[in-house]
């Protein structure tokens, strides 16, 4: 099994641990603990520090993809770490003073009328420095092939500890200030684990060799950084526009009831994240070498393993989708489709496996920023089109769309320059398949009146009827490999 095989189940098998905590955490805690207001704040709060740190490491995660003209274990890769430190450090500092300058154009009337955007705003100073911080120090852990730790941290041990916070504030234990320091404290804690990690593996150091970077390098370094700063941000851009926007015109009891929503689409983007981050390593390695037969066969194999694995679980979520809002509160009945179009925008950006990935490591990277620019201009005017006759369903709707227009030019682009095809018949039947499995969920199936009894059957029939057909039809070698393999350890035992 290959590393790239290997650390992506591994991702994945961390982040779905992490999802179950979650799911606990926003499905049944969150919304019965506090108000759709108050959920609107930390959907807020969140989405702004990750958009905020994307913008303040000021591209230099762009530079990922030279790292391996750094590496080198014995001189501490050339102090790679403590420049992206100092590079982070002055996007801090630029980021602070502009929050503090444009502090009332980011809160909208609405959430003035609240006064919670207003009265926790300057909690996004810690959290953007330490959502940064932790950032940079995951990046380099996956440039030295970890990519689980950061994985595990954000995913499990984060969402762990909001989970505790949560539960207190749900029992009534503590008040909601104090509730928000705690919160904060979750969102800092992965940060500094992050750092005894490292340094626990001989990889931290903050000595900057400023004598390896020549002219030629600081030339390619700055280039980079001033492309990438936009580079690979595009669902954050996207989910941060939305939930501003739809804070802005609808507010902060809206943007709560969207963020609870979102989070149930954002699932199906797990098993991708865990690819792209051990991939991201190898693809740039493979550009290094210029092994572009192994781009390609990384690049179809990703196609169609996302696109199963994603379709498999957007399946699980639609066909519960009603059950998911007898545990809710009825205020959140009205993002039922905004989690069809979010699920379905995930799939479509799955689909297309790490096209991403190839274009901002190769030498065309500045034309993903060119791309991102333009997704800016689409996502904006579909949300000023959408959100007033849609409501949340609008923001979702065009989130959906422009993924889809996003990663269609990702995808000619990758096509016309570098001749690379990675879909194939395979991919029409697995979307076929998913089609197929729904309705006969849907026929087959009666409702029941127990709910998790309910669940459980749909559940148990789209992974029965969906795995097994992706299996004998042999879609994805990989899968059926790993399946084989699972069985021969599990008769073995």
């Amino acid at each position: 099994m290959g590393i790239i095989q290997q650390q992506t189940i591994k991702g994945t098998f961390y982040s779905y641990l992490g999802v179950v905590i979650g799911a606990v955490t926003v499905y049944y805690f969150q919304p019965h603990a506090i108000s759709e207001e108050k959920v609107g704040l930390l959907t807020l709060l969140n989405n702004f520090s990750l958009l905020f740190a994307q913008f303040a490491i000021l591209g230099f995660n762009g530079t990922g993809r030279y790292f391996p003209y750094f590496r080198s274990s014995e001189k501490n890769h050339h102090g790679y770490l403590g420049l992206a430190c100092l590079v982070s450090l002055a996007g801090f500092i630029l980021f602070t003073l502009l929050a503090y300058t444009f502090k009332d154009q980011l809160i909208s009337k609405n959430s003035q009328k609240s006064n919670l955007f207003d009265t926790y705003f300057w909690y996004l100073v810690p959290l953007t420095f330490f959502t940064l911080f932790f950032n940079v120090f995951d990046l380099y852990a996956r440039m030295l092939y970890d990519t689980i730790s950061g994985r595990v941290l954000r995913e499990f041990t984060k969402r762990f500890l909001i989970l505790l916070a949560i539960i207190l504030i749900f029992y009534k234990w503590v008040s909601f200030p104090t509730f928000m320091v705690l919160w904060l404290i979750a969102n800092i804690v992965p940060t500094f684990l992050m750092i005894k990690r490292l340094s626990g593996q001989g990889n931290f150091s903050l000595k900057t060799d400023f004598g390896f970077i020549n002219k030629d390098i600081a030339r390619k370094l700055i280039s980079i950084c001033f492309f990438a700063i936009l580079t690979g941000s595009a669902p954050i851009i996207i989910s941060s526009l939305d939930t501003y926007m739809v804070n802005e015109k609808l507010g902060l009891a809206k943007t709560g009831v969207y963020g609870i929503a979102m989070y149930f689409g954002t699932v199906i983007t797990l098993p991708a994240r865990s690819l792209y981050s051990i991939a991201y390593t190898i693809i740039s390695e493979s550009w290094k070498s210029n092994d572009l037969e192994n781009i390609k066969n990384i690049y179809r194999k990703s196609c169609i393993n996302q696109l199963v694995a994603a379709l498999f679980i957007f399946l699980l979520v639609w066909v519960n989708v009603d059950n998911i809002f007898k545990v809710l509160p009825p205020a959140y009945a009205a993002g039922k489709y905004v989690i069809f179009f979010i699920g379905l925008g995930y799939v479509i950006d799955s689909a297309t496996g790490v096209n991403g990935v190839i274009l901002t490591t190769s030498r065309h990277f500045k034309y993903d920023s060119f791309f991102n620019l333009g997704l800016i201009g689409v996502t904006i005017g579909l949300n000023l089109l959408l959100i007033p006759v849609y409501g949340i369903t609008g923001a979702a709707i065009s989130a959906a769309a422009t993924l889809l227009i996003f990663n269609l030019f990702r995808y000619l682009f990758i096509l016309i320059v570098y001749k690379m095809q990675p879909f194939s018949i395979k991919s029409l039947y697995a979307v076929l398949l998913a089609v197929l499995s729904y309705f006969v969920c849907w026929k087959l199936i009666p409702s029941q009146q127990n709910f998790i009894f309910d669940t459980a059957v749909r559940t148990v029939f789209i992974t029965v009827f969906f795995g097994l057909s992706v299996y004998f039809l042999k879609l994805s070698s990989d899968i059926n490999l790993f399946i084989q393999d699972y069985l021969k350890k599990f008769s073995n035992k």
